[in-house]
């Protein structure tokens, strides 16, 4: 008998301690009110977010004695500890009727290919013991954070950085391609006209001609009182030209309303373009050694007295820069555009009547050496440019109908909205 009252304290102690141990169970309903899952968008900066955070409370008489707390729930969160702060300190649940939103601490991140998902769990407790919720739904609160937004927010006012490239040549970074578009388009309930406005400079492609050689007797070598041998030496060379373009456009754009003219808008648009241009040209002429040398001789009949002897003084490699500065005046332009969420194409072609003034070379520099030539020129321009990464293609052609002379540009940039401008000039390490 003695055996089993011990062996019944026992079972009862046990018990008591395990419903000491026991998450208590009130009659209480604390429930987060919708919406239950929340979306952000990171930045490249630090930030502090407002999240919006209401609480349902019911049966319950007193709330004094019951602590809210809002824990991380660690095995369905993947946002990194080190990379958020959530500023929120455990509040009696009075308090808490009136909450409206919570804030959180997020670092800054540079990586755009990802999203993270941060779970937030409610924890009741009262005189220091949780309080196991009779409602198992909505006591947590994802936030959902998206990649770093770098899309372009619209194509009407952008900035361009890049570089020009082409077949000779290739891909250099010091080839700095930059430009800045502002593309006005015309309302249609107000009719009236819209405009397109650039400021760039690029590089064309380098031409190369390597018709130029130089030939020199290097050597006279008697042969008999009346004849003589002349050995010479034939030096090939390249010549060079580069030629850099700072140029400022401008166009009125008049709706031509020809693809889907009862939509109030449309992507795809056609307008009657006239424009005036401006461009100052650099041309860089250099002459280099293509290291290829033809040795001869020929048979002179004559006296060697009489003979030019060799100089061993060679001519320099030199090179000449050549400034023009030429006015485009498009009487005949049309411009297409094509923009949507997701791309952004413009095709401007015209024909007009060019302007070109240039100093000529020879002679001192003096105002009447400059020469002003009249022509009739036609140019096509294209620009492709992607939303979300902001890339860009552009190609541009111009040349002359009486005295041909071809420019052609190819450029691949990233476009910045105006906003965004002061990002060009951060060290590369910091975008």
């Amino acid at each position: 008998m003695k055996n089993i009252s011990i062996l019944f304290m026992c079972i009862f102690f046990t018990n008591f301690l395990f419903a000491q141990n026991k998450k208590k169970t009130d009659n209480i309903e604390v429930s987060i009110v919708d919406p239950t899952t929340i979306k952000v968008d990171r930045l490249k900066t630090n930030q502090i977010l407002s999240v919006p955070f209401k609480l349902f409370i019911t049966n319950v008489d007193s709330l004094e004695n019951y602590i809210l707390e809002i824990k991380v729930n660690n095995e369905k969160s993947n946002l990194y500890p080190n990379n958020y702060d959530l500023i929120f300190d455990k509040i009696p649940l009075s308090k808490a009727k009136d909450l409206k939103e919570i804030f959180l601490k997020l670092e800054k991140d540079s990586i755009v290919d990802r999203i993270r998902v941060l779970q937030l769990d409610l924890k009741i407790s009262k005189n220091d013991t949780v309080i196991e919720l009779q409602n198992k739904d909505k006591k947590s609160l994802k936030i959902i954070i998206n990649p770093i937004k770098d899309e372009l927010s619209g194509y009407e006012y952008l900035a361009y950085v890049g570089t020009n490239f082409d077949l000779v040549e290739g891909v250099r970074a010091k080839d700095l391609f930059f430009a800045a578009n502002i593309f006005n388009t015309p309302k249609v309930e107000k009719k009236n006209v819209g405009f397109y406005l650039s400021i760039y400079g690029n590089r064309a492609f380098t031409q190369i001609d390597s018709s130029a050689i130089q030939r020199t007797t290097v050597r006279v070598k008697p042969l008999t009182d009346t004849t003589y041998s002349r050995v010479n030496i034939t030096n090939y060379f390249l010549t060079k030209e580069v030629t850099d373009n700072l140029g400022t456009y401008i166009s009125p754009l008049i709706n031509l309303k020809i693809f889907n003219p009862n939509r109030e808008k449309r992507d795809l648009n056609l307008y009657y373009a006239p424009s005036l241009e401006f461009v100052y040209r650099r041309t860089n002429i250099t002459y280099e050694d293509t290291g290829r040398v033809v040795r001869d001789s020929t048979l002179v009949t004559g006296n060697i007295n009489d003979a030019i002897l060799p100089s061993n003084n060679s001519s320099p490699l030199f090179g000449q820069i050549k400034n023009e500065f030429t006015f485009n005046f498009g009487v005949v332009g049309l411009f297409m555009s094509l923009e949507n969420k997701n791309m952004s194409i413009r095709v401007h072609g015209s024909v007009g009547y060019t302007s070109n003034y240039f100093r000529k070379l020879e002679g001192r520099v003096k105002a009447e050496n400059i020469t002003q030539e009249g022509d009739i020129f036609f140019a096509g321009k294209a620009w492709i440019t992607e939303s979300t990464t902001g890339i860009t293609l552009q190609a541009e052609v111009t040349n002359s109908f009486d005295k041909p002379t071809p420019f052609f540009v190819a450029t691949l940039s990233k476009a910045f909205n105006f906003k965004d401008l002061g990002k060009i000039f951060q060290p590369i390490a910091n975008k």
